[in-house]
């Protein structure tokens, strides 16, 4: 992983300090606000992960109207077979359409 500069650093501990325990980080914030490719911004999570800061949950999102559905799963095997997009009525399978993101574990 490329390491951040001291500027980018100090933007991301900005950014994350004031995400309270149980809500979620997405990586497309990360990727806006530190203008950082996508793979860093998974692997900077990934690692923030490791240290027991955040974990893993499954959002399912529909790709065709580009919208979250409201559905977070913490494990695949909690993954419903289907949903439906109530926003254009898609029927979507959660293991396909579905986004990592990072549930804050802890903050102090």
């Amino acid at each position: 992983m490329n390491q951040l500069n001291p500027e980018k650093l100090e933007k991301f501990l900005s950014i994350i300090q004031p995400y309270k325990e149980g809500e979620y980080i997405y990586p497309g914030t990360l990727i806006r606000q530190l203008n950082i490719p996508m793979a860093q911004a998974y692997a900077i999570l990934e690692t923030i992960k490791e240290l027991g800061f955040v974990s893993i949950n499954y959002e399912v999102y529909c790709f065709k109207c580009n919208k979250f559905t409201g559905h977070v799963f913490e494990t695949i095997s909690q993954l419903p077979e289907y949903i439906e997009c109530e926003e254009c009525g898609k029927e979507l399978n959660p293991l396909n359409d579905s986004i990592v993101v990072y549930k804050v574990a802890i903050n102090e």
